[in-house]
Order: structure tokens, then sequence, then C-alpha cells
């Protein structure tokens, strides 16, 4: 690849933090950190090997509930940021492309 497009690609990667949170159309959550990519903080339940009473068991199931919303919580927001990674790529390469 030709050196130009290289630096400018190495300069738009690098600014790429700076620039999303400000210009980005995608709309939503985001998991992105300048750590990299976190892990879902979600907290899974436990199973009780046995429910001894009803409230054992909504109590779990609400546990359950929370678990998976929290989980389509990051997923959405993961999906939120392959947009943004993939307008930005996308912007770049237009640009690249017009000179």
């Amino acid at each position: 690849m030709d050196k130009k497009i290289m630096a400018a690609l190495l300069l738009f990667v690098v600014a790429l933090p700076i620039n999303t949170s400000a210009h980005a159309s995608v709309f939503g959550g985001s998991n992105l950190s300048f750590t990299g990519y976190p892990s879902p903080q979600c907290r899974k339940p436990y199973k009780p090997y046995e429910f001894t009473s009803q409230f054992d068991v909504d109590t779990y199931n609400d546990e359950v509930e929370r678990y998976v919303r929290c989980i389509k919580e990051y997923i959405d927001n993961a999906s939120n940021d392959i947009d943004r990674i993939k307008e930005a790529v996308n912007t770049a390469v237009n640009e690249a492309n017009s000179r």
C-alpha cells in the first residue's frame, strides 16, 4: 500500500476514539474503552441444586431475567460499536479512493 495511505489510515485509527465520540451517526450505547474491548459484566445467576420454596423459584427467575437483559444490552452495544467501526472504515476508504 502507498505510504501516504498507510500514514493516513494510522492517523485515522489513532484519532478514531476521539472522533467517533464527537461525530458518530450511530446512536446507542457502547462497550468501547481505551483498554480494549471488555467482557460482559453481567452476573450469571446461580441455580440452586433444589428449589425449596416458590420464593426461591421467583428469585432465581428474576436473576435470570436480569442476566438476560444485561447480556442483550451488551450485545446491542457491541453491534453499535461494530456499526461505528464500519462507518469509520468506509469513510476512510472513500476518502482514500477519492484522491
